[in-house]
């Protein structure tokens, strides 16, 4: 295969692409500036509401079938909550009337008084989130008002209400500082990684092989002194070099929204809202070694994704019959995603790195939690290198066949 007619053949169709500056705003100038926006806007905007919510009255639905102790009132109070009294804490809490309901039992203080345990009943919604805080700082009152009941009867038993907790806990972060650092936010980053590799990749494989059709070029091109491997060889380079490039932006990105977000913002955050980045994430820690394996990952990533692309827009007829082959593929990427959410509950194994595509997205999300394994690293570049030969081996393949090169 000669090098310089590959060349020339990627030359072409990359300055095919250089010529559409919307294609390249969105596929390298977007991820650049957008990703940042992620990292920065999920981790602060979940934040701030955290505190907002902690600072804010919280008005709380109270049904009374039998009266509130005032120590109970006075605990909820302390909360930060505003207590509306009702006559349907449930019908009130499910009209979003109020956040957070609370049913107080019928002779509640009777109850207490002769030791028997009543049980108060807190409404709210499940999955919502607003609800669910509301419900944590009722929880809260009821807990400090339970203390005083114990400590209070202990007293006048003569106890110590120390005799109630006989051994201490301490938890501590055993997580590495990686890991601390990605938080829950860690499985975005490989899908976005593996996002804007098929983004930028697509759009010049579908216009070297089915926009090529369409535009009547691509015959001339098979009658040129050019084999049909060196024009294989020179679209996917082509396609793989907006592929890369676009996922490098990606990356870079990411680097940069963790930066600003470590340096910039977080500093300057209440407490409520610093826990609440600290858990989400969104400040990846990457040394020097972490940035080039994921580097070297997504660019096996984007050749994948490249030689797939060139493979299937090349049975294509048109440009929008091409898009409509190729929109399907982004399922192939939303799922390792998801699954990636539910890793630690999830007993992959080692085979998940012989998975092409899947592989790579785990491997991203080592590396930001730096858990990469040697042998693990070879699987998945392996097995990578082997599917992008076996794709184009296929495309070229197709590229052979008068029926698929010549379809109308």
């Amino acid at each position: 295969m000669r090098g310089g007619m590959v060349w020339t053949v990627a030359r072409k169709e990359m300055l095919s692409t250089v010529r559409d500056r919307r294609a390249l705003i969105s596929n390298l100038l977007i991820p650049l500036l957008v990703l940042p926006l992620v990292m920065l806007g999920l981790p602060l905007v979940m934040g701030g509401l955290f505190e907002r919510e902690q600072e804010a009255l919280t008005p709380i639905a109270v049904e009374e079938r039998g009266a509130l102790p005032d120590a109970l009132r006075e605990a909820l109070i302390a909360t930060n909550a505003e207590l509306v009294f009702v006559d349907d804490a449930l019908s009130t809490v499910r009209d979003d009337a109020t956040p957070v309901g609370l049913v107080v039992p019928e002779a509640f203080e009777e109850a207490l008084a002769g030791g028997v345990t009543p049980t108060v009943r807190i409404l709210a919604k499940t999955g919502n989130m607003q609800s669910e805080l509301a419900s944590g700082k009722v929880r809260q009152g009821i807990e400090a008002y339970r203390q005083g009941i114990v400590a209070e009867r202990l007293a006048g038993a003569g106890l110590d209400p120390s005799v109630l907790n006989p051994v201490a806990t301490e938890l501590r972060d055993a997580s590495r500082p990686q890991e601390r650092s990605s938080g829950q936010l860690a499985w975005i980053i490989p899908f976005f990684v593996a996002v804007w590799a098929l983004a930028g990749g697509q759009m010049t494989a579908i216009d070297a092989t089915a926009g090529e059709k369409e535009r009547g070029t691509l015959e001339a091109l098979l009658v040129a002194p050019v084999r049909r491997i060196e024009v294989v060889a020179g679209k996917f380079l082509a396609t793989l070099a907006t592929g890369v490039s676009a996922a490098t932006m990606a990356i870079l990105g990411i680097v940069l929204g963790g930066v600003l977000l470590q340096r910039v913002f977080v500093p300057r955050l209440g407490e409520a809202a610093t826990e609440m980045v600290g858990v989400m994430g969104g400040t990846p820690n990457l040394d020097f070694g972490g940035f080039w394996l994921m580097l070297i990952s997504a660019v096996l990533l984007a050749a994948a994704i490249a030689a797939l692309l060139i493979a299937i827009a090349t049975f294509a007829r048109s440009f929008k019959e091409a898009q409509s082959y190729v929109a399907p593929l982004s399922f192939l990427l939303i799922l390792p995603a998801l699954a990636l959410q539910f890793a630690d509950l999830l007993d992959f194994g080692t085979s998940i790195y012989l998975i092409p595509i899947v592989n790579v997205m785990v491997l991203i999300d080592d590396v930001l939690r730096g858990s990469v394994g040697f042998v693990d690293v070879l699987a998945t570049w392996g097995s990578m290198a082997l599917v992008v030969a076996l794709l184009l081996a296929f495309a070229l393949h197709s590229f052979r066949r008068e029926s698929v090169i010549f379809r109308t």
